[in-house]
């Protein structure tokens, strides 16, 4: 009986700690849904940000937007979403849980692209300035500009090169940002702790976009010409063609599938998303399998592509049809089709599953810690009943002594 007494504190002990745990919850992009993608350039007037619930494949809201939304990036922790506005000159910031804007930087020019690193504890935004011909450094916790890189003419795209890619540093919290100088024929690197272009690369062909996978050597650049090119992230050097379009063709914003490496290049003018599979250098030598692996054919215009971070799902924005098409990664399968309206220009998935907040990190350890010693002392206490049962088992009463009969007469 005693050790039924034990095990039932001990579920109920447990079951009360989850329960105070359950309403602090996981941080989640817009306070509810777990699996988001956001995507820009939606509505009416091409002017909102469309979020898109990931399990139910549909529309689940909209955040009203101005100034010709071109690209966007999420918090890491999913709570902001950064957009640059092209006409305005500037980057609105959007708490995703109001799903309202929260305010704005100005640039001094019109942005083009973005990227993001949290390197060195401090998150930071990159945006590449056309008109200005710089890189701006922006700390979206204090909504302003830090710093401004000189780069090429019309810079583009761009994309973070880490440690892990193989970029020679001795500091760890050092990455290089590439970035796409469609007028210069060049890509700049930067050093995002120095703060300045380290080398600037030769591509020919009019760079526009830049994708670095996520454990590759290489950086993939897609220019006007309709060209893939290979940069080798080492050495600093373009080793070569990956892939060409057919003339007349530009790539639109390309992504990578984080779990296979393959690199997704939209070919609107082919209504197609072309799958790639990674490349391979040694030295100044660049491998390359038959390219494309695979063509996805589709009936708009695809103008850009994003893969969730666990290879699962891809989407991609058809400009032309006001539409969003949801596939399968693996299968390489239409799923479904999501109309929002408006010119889609460009999109990005959100928490996939949802991040988990500190908060929620320190309580469940301290359950964890509960709950191991509850354990604990239940263990003790059977150990304990077992025993004291073991010695009324040996211990046999003397006649007369006191014992049950006694106790009876």
């Amino acid at each position: 009986m005693a050790v039924v007494i034990v095990v039932c504190l001990s579920v109920l002990a447990v079951a009360t700690l989850v329960g105070m745990l359950a309403p602090i919850g996981a941080a989640r992009a817009d306070g509810g849904a777990p699996n988001l993608a956001y995507v820009a350039g939606a509505g009416p007037h091409g002017d909102e940000l469309a979020i898109i619930d990931v399990a139910s494949r549909k529309v689940t809201g909209h955040i009203g937007l101005t100034g010709d939304p071109v690209a966007m990036l999420l918090s890491f922790d999913g709570r902001s979403a950064y957009v640059a506005e092209r006409s305005a000159g500037r980057l609105a910031v959007v708490n995703a849980s109001t799903k309202k804007v929260a305010g704005t930087i100005s640039l001094g020019g019109a942005p083009q692209a973005l990227a993001l690193s949290t390197l060195a504890g401090v998150p930071t935004l990159f945006v590449t300035v056309r008109g200005a011909n710089q890189v701006a450094f922006v700390q979206p916790g204090l909504r302003k500009v830090v710093a401004r890189v000189p780069v090429g003419t019309d810079p583009a795209g761009e994309a973070l090169a880490a440690p892990a890619n193989g970029i020679q540093t001795s500091d760890i919290n050092d990455a290089e940002l590439y970035v796409a100088n469609t007028a210069s024929d060049t890509v700049s690197v930067i050093s995002i702790v120095q703060r300045k272009v380290i080398a600037t690369i030769p591509a020919p062909g009019g760079p526009v976009g830049v994708v670095v996978p996520n454990t590759s050597n290489l950086a993939y650049v897609s220019t006007q010409t309709g060209t893939l090119l290979a940069l080798s992230i080492p050495q600093h050097t373009l080793l070569g063609t990956v892939l060409r379009l057919p003339a007349g063709h530009v790539a639109g914003q390309m992504d990578y599938n984080a779990a296979t490496g393959e690199v997704y290049v939209p070919d609107p003018a082919g209504n197609a998303v072309l799958v790639v599979v990674p490349a391979s250098s040694y030295g100044d030598h660049l491998q390359v399998p038959a390219e494309p692996e695979r063509t996805l054919a589709l009936d708009g215009a695809p103008t850009a592509v994003a893969i969730t971070f666990d290879g699962a799902y891809a989407f991609v924005a058809e400009r032309d049809r006001g539409q969003v098409v949801m596939l399968d990664a693996a299968r390489h399968q239409v799923l479904s089709t999501i109309a929002l309206g408006g010119a889609p220009v460009a999109v990005v998935t959100g928490a996939y599953p949802p991040v988990v907040s500190q908060q929620t990190s320190g309580n469940a350890g301290f359950v964890v810690v509960i709950v191991a010693m509850l354990v604990l002392a239940m263990v003790y206490a059977v150990i304990v009943v077992l025993r004291r049962r073991g010695r009324r088992g040996l211990a046999k009463p003397a006649s007369g002594s006191g014992g049950d009969d006694d106790k009876k007469t």
